[in-house]
């Protein structure tokens, strides 16, 4: 069965919203773009009326959960998560231990910049990150049972 789960939604500068979750659906009711794998980040930008201006899947081809973004200064977005996979779909990098933070930079159209896998040799879950001047701070658990 499908799931589609909202974790993070954010008040944007030009007064819309950014949502963060993920998802195993295809294309399907507002979902406009194919799963990759197992579950993918889903990343949606509203407008002040609540339109859709865009939206972006991006994942492995295993299991990637987006549950943090912000708005970085340049307008566009960083969104975090955690993934369990290799370097498959949209991710370039290896996979470190069992679950690793993964940090993608989109900017404001939502186009991926950039991305980074950071973690340990046990499995690490991003919760939030922060924007703070000069950079972002990200926070998450280690090492624990997370669904």
């Amino acid at each position: 069965m499908d799931s589609d789960l909202l974790q993070a939604c954010k008040a944007t500068s030009d007064g819309g919203f950014i949502l963060a979750g993920y998802s195993s659906s295809g294309i399907s009711g507002d979902k406009n773009e194919s799963s990759v794998g197992y579950l993918d980040y889903w990343i949606v930008k509203l407008n002040a009326a609540g339109s859709i201006v865009w939206q972006q899947t991006i994942g492995s081809l295993s299991d990637d959960r987006a549950t943090a973004i912000v708005e970085s200064p340049d307008g566009g977005f960083l969104v975090g998560g955690y993934t369990n996979s290799g370097i498959s779909g949209d991710k370039t990098e290896a996979a470190i231990g069992g679950y690793d933070y993964w940090i993608v930079k989109l900017n404001s159209s939502g186009t991926i910049v950039w991305q980074q896998t950071i973690g340990g040799s046990a499995n690490d879950y991003l919760t939030d990150i922060l924007n703070v001047p000069g950079g972002f701070v990200l926070s998450g658990i280690r090492n624990l049972v997370y669904p």
